[in-house]
């Protein structure tokens, strides 16, 4: 039977932004290289083998220098190795999915946590052992990290940088509403959101996830009432609990948040709005993760303005949140040929020397360093870029109440994010009434299937 092993710490950045931080690995194009299509580019290095292997991966529009002068040294050292980068927005991630299905997948990938265990039942997504025994860096990695993508005794993910989700305030804001601290609890949250709620400067306390994902950072607070949405049997299988106390109280202080009018007006907001309202002093509080502080400051946030905190205390006497990192797959449905190259690209992306030279690069031209975890033993992001000791030690306390993200999450997810898009819209619904049928949909339309796949694997 598959059983995911849980650790203290787990991932948290969904979508879209562990598609971003898959861009900042595969953005940008090499000097000697020729054009497929007006999406596509291939890039060869120049002394390439009669018949090279290509291998695809889904780029990103924005150019980054580090990443063009990277790849260029890469396919040097692999003269064989042909690049297809096909330009590809959205959820890289979550796409692979479809992609896999169409035939137009890349043949590697990064993938958070959550989509894991759907892709390996699905059997689109490669075992990485013999490649990993093989490696000279392997050792170097921390075990638990590496348990995060063990299924049945396998590995099939290679774990990158861990991003873990803080509670983010603006500093500013706070000493010009005469706030000394961070919120130690969801009472003083809603009073501080009242306090730096002003309309006349278009300024509000909180911002809300309410159009897309809303199951990502609604989680937390259903942790932090004392419960979760779903449990996983002994036997591996899923059981839903949407209708459980803490969630119906995570659900009110939303409402709750709504109704005080502390939030953002426009619900139709993305991610990434979200994100530059917060940088450009607008929202004052959100969640917040610890890989977004050098994105935050290229929005033109003031780094000295941004406070990272755990987050305030729920009805469950507890701040948890979620983190962990994301990690390189390899598509199952390729060619041996080019899954040897996919990893060989991996491996040269995941060394310690490339760390450290993309995250000093990261740091140079954001004006800021991000406090990541890096799942290694022989080198922390304190020892190759400055960092705050303030964030360091934030980062620490947060580490002890965090967890990975709700199970079957990416099977049921979509379900709980339209019942927060229900109760967020209308503060006046009644939470119960609303999860209990997003409940009895997703029993409906998904569960049966999923328990069915987790039972037969374990016969």
């Amino acid at each position: 039977m598959r059983k995911l092993s849980v650790v203290f710490i787990a991932l948290v950045v969904l979508g879209a932004l562990l598609y971003q931080y898959a861009a900042k690995f595969m953005r940008g194009n090499a000097e000697d290289q020729t054009a497929t299509g007006s999406n596509n580019q291939t890039v060869m290095s120049a002394d390439a083998e009669a018949q090279p292997v290509e291998i695809t991966i889904w780029d990103s529009t924005t150019k980054d220098e580090f990443i063009v002068r990277e790849r260029a040294e890469f396919l040097k050292l692999h003269p064989n190795i042909r690049i297809n980068a096909v330009v590809h927005e959205g959820d890289g991630g979550a796409d692979f999915y479809q992609g896999v299905a169409a035939g137009n997948a890349p043949d590697l990938v990064v993938l958070n946590q959550a989509l894991m265990d759907k892709y390996v039942r699905a059997g689109i997504i490669a075992p990485l052992d013999r490649y990993f025994a093989s490696w000279g860096e392997s050792k170097y990695f921390i075990k638990k990290w590496l348990d995060y993508f063990m299924y049945n005794g396998q590995l099939y993910g290679l774990p990158g940088e861990s991003s873990t989700i803080f509670f983010g305030y603006n500093k500013r804001l706070f000493r010009e509403a005469g706030i000394a601290a961070p919120p130690q609890t969801w009472a003083e949250m809603l009073e501080d959101a009242k306090k730096l709620t002003i309309p006349a400067k278009q300024q509000y306390g909180y911002n809300i996830l309410a159009s897309e994902w809303c199951e990502w950072w609604f989680q937390y607070y259903v942790w932090q009432a004392g419960g979760d949405l779903t449990k996983q049997n002994p036997d591996g299988t899923l059981k839903l609990t949407f209708t459980d106390p803490a969630v119906v109280k995570a659900a009110e202080f939303y409402q709750q948040l709504m109704k005080a009018h502390v939030t953002q007006t426009d619900l139709s907001m993305k991610f990434d709005a979200l994100l530059q309202a917060f940088a450009k002093g607008k929202a004052a509080m959100m969640p917040f993760a610890s890989d977004w502080v050098a994105w935050a400051v290229s929005l033109g946030a003031d780094i000295n303005d941004i406070g990272l905190a755990p987050f305030p205390k729920g009805p469950g006497g507890t701040g948890m949140t979620g983190g962990g990192p994301g990690c390189w797959a390899i598509n199952a449905k390729t060619t041996k040929e080019k899954q040897d190259a996919a990893w060989a690209y991996i491996s040269f992306v995941s060394s310690k020397g490339y760390i450290t030279e993309e995250q000093q690069n990261l740091a140079e031209i954001n004006g800021a360093a991000n406090p990541v975890i890096i799942p290694r033993t022989d080198f922390t992001i304190g020892n190759i870029v400055k960092i705050d000791p303030d964030l360091l030690h934030v980062l620490k306390v947060v580490e002890l109440e965090t967890r990975p993200e709700f199970y079957g999450k990416g099977v049921v997810g979509k379900y709980v994010d339209h019942a927060v898009q229900r109760i967020v819209s209308d503060p006046n619904v009644k939470p119960f009434e609303e999860f209990k049928r997003a409940q009895e949909q997703a029993e409906k339309e998904v569960l049966s299937d999923f328990n069915k796949d987790i039972l037969s694997e374990s016969n």
